[in-house]
């Protein structure tokens, strides 16, 4: 009996010591269990959620029973989603990669289903032109692409083609085909009379002046308020002006390949016959020839378009 009291009374310490080493095991292994537990459970990652179903818009739309603008909107949801999980914060080129090609996919795949579908068109050029940490812009000639369908296919919204005019020309220096989108724009109904201003401007530097002289006609003679009038009238001067300066710019360009040198003035290349005649100034200055051959106004400066931040060079094109 003793002896049987004196190793109980010798196995409780040990056990007592031991239990701390038990404890830690049995918690190890329950967090293990509830690891395991959790990834089953986990719901899927956002880059394996949101993506486009797995048969082409086109085999879907005939099998789609009246629902395609159904699956239209789901997928123009996703794309929302993913624009809105991108916060504020500026990403590198390779950081937004995915989102960016996630939003083209989403988006394309919404207006193959439903081709009607404005708001698609008008939020993939909106949202999926992405400004870089590092300067650049990614999925802009992607958003382009969605916008020139989004004129096809709905012609009657002048924010679609507005919102391309945009891209062509801020990111793009695609001046002449800025200004069509904007002319298709301001021929539309609902469209900011300054719309076709936009649009001539974009037209002059893009070197169309026929086309900005044919829409500005139009747009006076359609306009119905006296101020709206003037301002075409306006702009049809500024366009005259600048014709004017384009003959004067050629007329010193052929006078310095023939000679070496450049034109002293514009009274120089009339009578050195480049020149047929200097023109008069239509809003009531005068011309003027740089040293460089270059043509001004001393009255109103040229329709030109500065300050923009996006070039070809500075899109990053994925």
């Amino acid at each position: 009996m003793t002896r049987d009291g004196d190793a109980q009374v010798n196995v409780t310490p040990r056990v007592r010591a031991l239990a701390p080493l038990l404890l830690l095991f049995v918690l190890a292994a329950s967090s293990a269990l509830l690891r395991s537990r959790a990834e089953r459970i986990l719901p899927a990652a956002v880059d394996a959620s949101f993506d486009i179903p797995a048969f082409p818009a086109e085999v879907v739309r005939p099998f789609s029973f009246g629902l395609r603008s159904v699956v239209s909107d789901l997928m123009f949801l996703q794309a929302i989603q993913v624009h809105g999980g991108r916060g504020s914060k500026m990403l590198t080129v390779r950081q937004g990669l995915h989102d960016d090609r996630a939003m083209n996919r989403l988006l394309t795949y919404a207006t193959d289903l439903d081709p009607q579908f404005a708001g698609a068109y008008r939020f993939a050029g909106n949202s999926m032109p992405r400004q870089t940490i590092d300067g650049k812009v990614t999925n802009v000639l992607e958003a382009a692409a969605l916008l020139g369908k989004g004129m096809r296919e709905r012609p009657d919204d002048w924010h679609i083609p507005f919102t391309l005019g945009f891209i062509d020309s801020y990111f793009l220096a695609r001046f002449e085909e800025a200004g069509r989108s904007f002319a298709a724009a301001a021929r539309l109904p609902g469209a900011p009379p300054w719309i076709g201003l936009l649009a001539t401007r974009n037209l002059t530097e893009g070197g169309d002046l026929a086309f900005a002289e044919q829409l500005a006609t139009a747009m006076g003679e359609q306009a119905t308020e006296e101020s709206s009038q003037r301002e075409w009238e306006e702009r049809l001067l500024d366009l005259r002006m600048e014709r004017d300066l384009r003959e004067i710019e050629a007329a010193a360009a052929r006078y310095a390949a023939r000679t070496g040198q450049h034109a002293p003035s514009i009274a120089a290349l009339v009578r050195a016959g480049d020149l047929a005649g200097e023109p008069s100034e239509p809003h009531g200055g005068r011309y003027q020839l740089g040293e460089i051959g270059e043509a001004r106004s001393t009255a109103k400066a040229r329709l030109r378009i500065r300050g923009r931040r996006g070039t070809l060079a500075a899109v990053e094109v994925q």
